[in-house]
C-alpha cells in the first residue's frame, strides 16, 4: 500500500481524501504549523483588500467587517476566494494561485489604488514587494505561523507540501526516503523545495484539484 502525506489538515470532505481512499492509499494529513491570531488596526481608507490565503481570511475578515467604507476584495487563488465566499465577503478579484501570475493578473485589473494585506507574520510578502508605484502598499500582521514544538517523522512514498514553511520546518528535521515523490502546491513552495535541493514536482494549481491532477500522472 502506498502512503501519502501531506503537510494540512484536510477536511472530512476533502477531494484529495477521497482520492487517496479510492487509489487504496494510506493518508497521513498534518498541518507542521501553529496558528494564532493576532490583534491589528485595519486601514480605514484602503482602496482593495487583497488575501493570500483562507488562513488569511480566518484571521482578518473581521476587520474588513469592520471598516465603513466599500473596499474591493482580492483573493490570491480559488482555495482563499472561497473561504471569501462563505464568510459573505463578494469577491471581485480571483487570482490563479501563482504568485508571480497574480501580481500581473492584479496590475492589469485593479491598474491603481490602496492596497491592504492582512497577513501572517512569516509571510513572503509575494504580491505585495512586486507591485509598482501606482500602488500604495498597506499591510498588518493578523495571525501568527510557526512550526510546531515536535515535528514528526512520517514514511511515506509520496510527501506534498503546502507551504515554504511547511517544508523548511519538516526537511530541516527529517530527511526523506530515496524513492519519495515531492510534490509542492505551488512555485513558493516549489523554489523553498529547490533552495533545500529537494527534486520535486509542481502542481498546475495550487488546489487539492491540482494536487490530484499531478498524482494522476504520477502513479505510473
Amino acid at each position: 500500500m502506498r502512503h501519502l502525506f501531506i503537510s494540512r489538515n484536510l477536511a472530512p470532505e476533502s477531494p484529495l481524501r477521497a482520492f487517496a481512499k479510492a487509489q487504496g492509499w494510506a493518508l497521513t494529513d498534518r498541518s507542521l504549523l501553529t496558528f494564532s491570531p493576532l490583534p491589528y488596526d485595519p486601514p480605514k481608507d484602503a482602496d482593495i483588500w487583497f488575501f493570500y490565503s483562507p488562513r488569511a481570511v480566518e484571521f482578518g475578515v473581521g476587520g474588513l467587517r469592520d471598516v465603513t467604507s466599500n473596499p474591493a476584495v482580492a483573493a490570491l487563488g480559488k482555495g482563499t476566494a472561497t473561504a471569501l465566499t462563505e464568510h459573505g465577503i463578494t469577491v471581485n478579484f480571483t487570482g490563479t494561485g501563482s504568485p508571480a501570475a497574480v501580481t500581473n493578473q492584479f496590475i492589469h485589473h485593479f491598474e491603481s489604488g490602496r492596497v491592504f494585506f492582512p497577513r501572517a507574520r512569516q509571510s513572503r510578502l509575494s504580491v505585495q514587494t512586486a507591485l509598482p508605484p501606482e500602488f500604495q502598499v498597506m499591510d498588518a500582521v493578523c495571525y501568527d505561523n510557526v512550526p510546531v514544538a515536535e515535528v514528526p517523522q512520517v514514511i511515506a512514498d509520496i510527501y506534498v507540501f503546502t507551504s515554504p514553511l511547511n517544508a523548511r520546518t519538516y526537511l530541516q528535521t527529517h530527511t526523506l526516503p530515496e524513492k519519495a515523490t515531492v510534490v509542492a502546491i505551488g512555485p513558493s513552495t516549489g523554489g523553498e523545495l529547490a533552495a533545500l535541493r529537494i527534486n520535486h514536482h509542481i502542481a498546475a494549481s495550487p488546489s487539492e484539484e491540482g494536487i490530484i491532477k499531478l498524482l494522476e500522472t504520477l502513479k505510473g
